[in-house]
């Protein structure tokens, strides 16, 4: 390892996984284990510490970390960095995480939502570098998100900022699991291309993907792939729902690029046109026409990388978590 180096860390509901960091960026070692799933939060802070110092005694350095960020599927409170609501891991709620952490470990430790991680990963070293206005989007099991404003991350007033997925594109559509209903998620995430392609099919039961009892989004993108009439049909809607909600983040925001990452973008070549042709018939012209969209570029690294960049802002001064921190 470099002489110094920060610890970062992604708990997910099904993985956790921790990388020790150069201050540039590169992964010095990089350990995972399967997420405890016992419901005690105990469990997954004894799995968080052991995981860690694993990371550090394997790269062979006798030197302490920096400091330690880690991501989470939650939203993290601007006041104290505690988990607000985390859906995957509700054991963690309310929880003085970072300085459970930061007790055991002997490390100041940071904590920042899972999604706004990966905004600033890419904002560091991805496809938005020197990007100083972007919106990142991800679309996996749902969709999340995260804002680069003015050079700065944007986590508003809470820290709730960036919830793309609940943006209303159906006022009257589908339950949501946050309480409301029609939300993007319900229509752009990989499990929206599953339902939405198996509803497609009660009008066509010709689709390869029939072959299937169960089929994921990957299959409806290889089907896609193979002239399939009701992936094809999915993936427009997809996007078309995907454009309506970036739409009206084009006209509040005025982004110069949306960034689109998780592993549903990997369908990009299906719903990016329709996703791009809504957005310029709903937003207004000039910030539509200038916004650019990117697929984003380090993938499942992005995460842990943005972990990475919040610990070493962090030893910038003493803000407390969650507050707006530069990225320069």
């Amino acid at each position: 390892m470099g002489d110094e180096y920060v610890l970062a860390g992604d708990v997910g509901g099904t993985n956790l996984r921790i990388a020790a960091i150069s201050t540039s960026g590169t992964v010095l070692q990089h350990l995972s284990e399967p997420t405890p799933g016992t419901g005690a939060a105990a469990d997954i802070i004894d799995a968080i510490c052991r995981v860690a110092e694993a990371c550090i005694a394997e790269g062979g350095k006798h030197e302490r970390p920096l400091s330690f960020g880690l991501a989470l599927a939650a939203l993290v409170s601007v006041k104290d960095g505690s988990p607000l609501s985390s859906p995957n891991l509700p054991e963690l709620n309310d929880l003085h995480l970072a300085d459970a952490l930061s007790e055991r470990l002997r490390l100041k430790v940071v904590l920042e939502n899972d999604a706004t991680a990966a905004a600033i990963g890419e904002n560091w070293l991805g496809s938005s570098k020197g990007i100083d206005n972007s919106v990142f989007v991800t679309l996996g099991t749902g969709v999340g998100g995260g804002l680069i404003l003015d050079g700065r991350v944007y986590r508003g007033v809470d820290g709730t900022a960036g919830e793309i997925g609940h943006i209303c594109v159906e006022p009257d559509g589908l339950p949501c699991g946050c309480g409301s209903h029609g939300c993007v998620e319900q229509y752009s995430s990989a499990t929206a291309i599953v339902r939405i392609a198996r509803e497609l099919m009660r009008h066509d039961s010709t689709s390869p993907l029939a072959r299937f009892a169960k089929f994921t989004s990957e299959d409806v993108y290889n089907a896609a792939a193979a002239g399939d009439p009701v992936s094809l049909e999915t993936f427009r809607l997809m996007g078309r729902y995907l454009g309506i909600a970036l739409a009206g983040l084009v006209d509040v925001l005025n982004p110069e690029l949306i960034v689109i990452g998780g592993g549903a973008s990997g369908g990009w070549e299906f719903f990016i046109e329709h996703l791009r042709s809504e957005l310029l018939a709903r937003a207004f012209p000039h910030p539509a026409m200038r916004v650019r969209l990117a697929r984003a570029s380090l993938g499942d690294a992005a995460g842990i990388l943005g972990a990475a960049r919040v610990a070493l802002d962090a030893m910038s001064g003493p803000a407390p978590v969650g507050l707006q921190r530069s990225l320069n």
